[in-house]
């Protein structure tokens, strides 16, 4: 007696999902493609990966099949020290190049919110290194730090701040601050776009308020500029970290983690895995780690921008 009004919800739920299908059959028709393609080469592949985490893929030992392993290729990865040391230098690479590029960055929006000839000239020109493919602007630097023929060795002796040349993609102090420099250079144009709008919304009002009650323009920057920006600046630093994350291109052409893995970030230690020591169950393992950290951060970012919507 008391399931009736449970079975009448149940179908009256079903019968206003059914009418809600046929009414909108048309936007369904058109999202199928996306949300089918999405399937294939995004939720696949993670499920994919996922599988291969537990099971035996060290393909250099077959063993005539890909048995369960439970959680023996993370125990593996995370008992490698060559894992806590990419994710010390992932740390590191993250660091500075967010900072770095924010204030960049920030530097050139506020440069460019000023009134000046040929600002809408510089403005477009500011997106070019941004816009440029990674392995071009890589194989650019290469040239250009190159220890015989490069330009940079070449500009710094004849300015007398190097003695000799220095082959900066093949020392171990300079590897890796190199590879943070091209990572600067590429991704700062983005920070600046995303903090140029945020500026240009900002009322004007209150720089002349403040300028008419004494406030010098250091103050109006702390006061009024960089409150003004928080919520942009809180998605561009959130878009920055994950972006970094997952960064490999760029360091991986420069230096393909060398030498002596002083730039092996996370993303080439888990390429190494799969692809020079042939064991994808450990890759995999790597790979949902990577994965687990970045939605972590994603989730951050999803926190963030609903929080700046609200503000």
């Amino acid at each position: 007696m008391k399931t009736a009004p449970m079975d009448t919800n149940k179908s009256s739920f079903l019968k206003r999902e059914w009418k809600s299908l046929k009414k909108n059959r048309t936007a369904y028709f058109f999202i199928a493609p996306l949300m089918i393609t999405v399937i294939i080469i995004l939720l696949y592949p993670i499920f994919k990966a996922a599988l291969m985490s537990f099971q035996y893929w060290y393909m250099a030992r077959p063993i005539g099949g890909h048995p369960f392993v439970g959680l023996d290729n993370y125990k593996q990865v995370l008992a490698s020290d060559y894992f806590y040391n990419s994710v010390w230098i992932t740390a590191v690479y993250i660091f500075f190049t967010v900072i770095a590029r924010y204030a960049l960055g920030l530097g050139t929006a506020l440069m460019l919110n000023r009134n000046f000839r040929g600002r809408g000239f510089f403005r477009s020109l500011i997106i070019i290194p941004w816009a440029v493919p990674e392995v071009v602007t890589c194989l650019v630097f290469i040239l250009m730090m190159d220890y015989q023929y490069g330009t940079i060795n070449d500009i710094l002796v004849r300015m007398h701040l190097l003695s000799s040349p220095v082959a900066f993609l093949g020392n171990t102090d300079t590897a890796l601050g190199a590879a943070m420099f091209v990572n600067v250079w590429k991704g700062f144009p983005f920070v600046a776009v995303m903090l140029l709008a945020g500026l240009q919304s900002i009322p004007k009002d209150l720089y002349e308020a403040a300028t008419v009650d004494g406030a010098s323009a250091w103050r109006q920057f702390l006061n009024i500029t960089m409150p003004s920006l928080k919520p942009v600046s809180v998605v561009v630093f959130m878009l920055l970290v994950i972006w970094t994350i997952k960064d490999f291109a760029i360091v991986y052409v420069l230096t393909g983690g060398g030498p002596s893995r002083v730039t092996e970030i996370l993303t080439i230690f888990i390429y190494r895995l799969g692809f020079e020591s042939f064991d994808f169950g450990a890759a995999a393992a790597g790979g949902m780690i990577l994965l687990a950290i970045s939605v972590i951060f994603t989730v951050f970012y999803i926190k963030a921008t609903k929080a700046g919507e609200s503000a």
